[in-house]
C-alpha cells in the first residue's frame, strides 16, 4: 500500500497492517499463539487485510474462509477438526459466533479455549453426546482430537459486548487471542477511505465491485459528494463511498434521491 504522509492515516494504516502481519504470521512461524481476533466497524478493510495477508504468503490454498456462517456447536466442532493440522487456518468472519445461545455458545467457548491453549504440545478437543451426531458420522469426525491449527475470528462485535456475552469467561478466551482493535473516530474513517480512493485507486483501477472501475467523472463525483456531507453522515466508510460510487453510475440522474432514502445521514 502506498504510503500516506498525512499522520493520521499513517495511524489507521498501522494498525491494518497490523493485522496483516499478525495473519501471516500463522502460517510462517511456530508461535504458539494460533488465535486473531479482530474487531472493528462494518465497512472498514479488516476482512481485506486478513486475505491480503494469505495471497501475499502464497498460501490461500491453507486456508478455510467461513463467511457470514451460522454454526451449531456440532458443525463447529466439526469445522475446527477439518481444519487441525499444523499450518492450517480457519477463518469466521462476520459468522456472528458471539450470538450463538445457551448450550451451542457454551460449547464454543470450551472449543475456543481448548484450541487455543497457550502450549508447544496437543491441544485435545471433544464432544461427547448420547447419540452421534449425523454430521460426524457423514465426515468420519472422531469424538475427540488434536487441533494444531490456527483461527482467525472477524466480527463487528465491540470487545465491551465480547466480554459481557463471555462474562467469567472473557479473561481466559482474550488472553487466548491476539486482540485487535479498529475503533475509529469518524474524522479518521473519513480521511482513512479519501486516502483509499486518491491513493489506491479502490474506486478506479483497484476496485473489487466494477471492472476496470469506475470513470474518473464518477471517483471525482464521489469525492466531492463525501467532502459535502460526510459530517452528516451516520458513518463513512470505505463501503459508503463505494455505495455512492455505484448509485452515481447506475442512476446519473436519480443518484441524490436514491441516497438520500438509503438511510445514510443522521
Amino acid at each position: 500500500m502506498k504510503k500516506s504522509r498525512n499522520p493520521i492515516v499513517k495511524r489507521v494504516v498501522d494498525r491494518f497492517e497490523t493485522i496483516q502481519q499478525v495473519a501471516q504470521m500463522f502460517v510462517t512461524s511456530n508461535s504458539s499463539q494460533r488465535g486473531l481476533l479482530i474487531s472493528g466497524d462494518a465497512g472498514m478493510g479488516k476482512s481485506h487485510y486478513v486475505k491480503q495477508a494469505f495471497i501475499e504468503t502464497g498460501t490461500t490454498g491453507r486456508v478455510d474462509y467461513c463467511k457470514s456462517r451460522s454454526f451449531t456447536a456440532a458443525a463447529m466442532y466439526a469445522k475446527l477438526w477439518e481444519n487441525s493440522k499444523p499450518g492450517d487456518v480457519v477463518v469466521f468472519d462476520d459468522c456472528s459466533l458471539s450470538s450463538m445461545m445457551n448450550e451451542n455458545f457454551r460449547k464454543l467457548t470450551d472449543f475456543f479455549k481448548g484450541a487455543l491453549e497457550l502450549t508447544s504440545g496437543p491441544r485435545m478437543l471433544g464432544y461427547e453426546a448420547a447419540t452421534t451426531n449425523p454430521l460426524f458420522r457423514d465426515l468420519g469426525v472422531p469424538r475427540e482430537f488434536d487441533f494444531q491449527g490456527s483461527i482467525i475470528w472477524i466480527t463487528n462485535t465491540s470487545f465491551d459486548k465480547l466480554a459481557k456475552k463471555f462474562g467469567d469467561h472473557w479473561e481466559a478466551i482474550e488472553r487466548r487471542f491476539i486482540p485487535v482493535g479498529i475503533s475509529l473516530t469518524k474524522e479518521e474513517k473519513y480521511m482513512y477511505t479519501i486516502n483509499l480512493i486518491e491513493n489506491i485507486e479502490m474506486l478506479g483501477a483497484n476496485c473489487d465491485a466494477l471492472e476496470g472501475g469506475y470513470s474518473d467523472d464518477i471517483v471525482e463525483a464521489t469525492l466531492e459528494f463525501l467532502a459535502d456531507n460526510y459530517e452528516n453522515f451516520k458513518d463513512i466508510t470505505p463501503g459508503v463511498a463505494l455505495k455512492i460510487a455505484d448509485t452515481m453510475h447506475c442512476y446519473p440522474t436519480i443518484y441524490k434521491t436514491i441516497l438520500n432514502n438509503q438511510n445514510l445521514y443522521v
